[in-house]
């Protein structure tokens, strides 16, 4: 495995904290790194009888509103990946999840960043009270499977954890009832 030899903070801001260092390499070649150190975060596919529910929100970084999966960033390092996952799914699109299924977990861009995410299936919702964070500009969307799988086979997610968690979705249906 990879060395560090140094590594300093250069910024420390609210949701990443971005480090310099110079890292040996396995076969000894000593490389300067960039790292963008964030907790990582959880997403939820939500399936309510035949349809997904997805949240349509502007995402002023990439320039344009996207159709995602419910999401929330992990507060630290201790946050519990099950409750943050209810609570995102609560507050996003108004139900709890009577299981929650690991579906996939992975690094969005391991070149330079830490950060994880973990996505789960939400299966046998109940309603709650939907409570958006304050800051949050959601639009709830309920689309059929038919039309998930119509929309991911034209490319129309852009969103990488709801593209991992449809996919994922669909395979375990696809196991669960290999004839439907």
């Amino acid at each position: 495995m990879a060395e560090w030899l140094e590594r300093e903070t250069v910024y420390r801001g609210s949701i990443i904290t971005v480090q310099r260092g110079r890292v040996r390499m396995n076969r000894g070649k000593v490389v300067a790194f960039d790292v963008v150190e964030h907790f990582g975060g959880v997403a939820v596919v939500p399936l309510l009888g035949d349809r997904v529910l997805l949240v349509r929100q502007p995402r002023p970084v990439a320039g344009e509103s996207l159709l995602e999966i419910p999401a929330g960033k992990l507060e630290g390092p201790d946050d519990d990946i099950l409750a943050r996952a209810q609570a995102e799914l609560s507050e996003e699109v108004g139900y709890r999840a009577g299981r929650l299924l690991p579906a996939a977990e992975f690094y969005v861009s391991p070149g330079y960043c830490t950060e994880r995410i973990h996505v789960f299936l939400g299966l046998d919702l109940a309603p709650v009270d939907a409570a958006p964070e304050e800051t949050e500009e959601i639009e709830r969307v309920a689309l059929t499977l038919g039309e998930v799988r119509r929309m991911l086979d034209e490319r129309r997610f852009r969103d990488s954890k709801t593209i991992i968690g449809l996919r994922e979705l669909l395979a375990y249906l696809d196991r669960v009832n290999p004839h439907g």
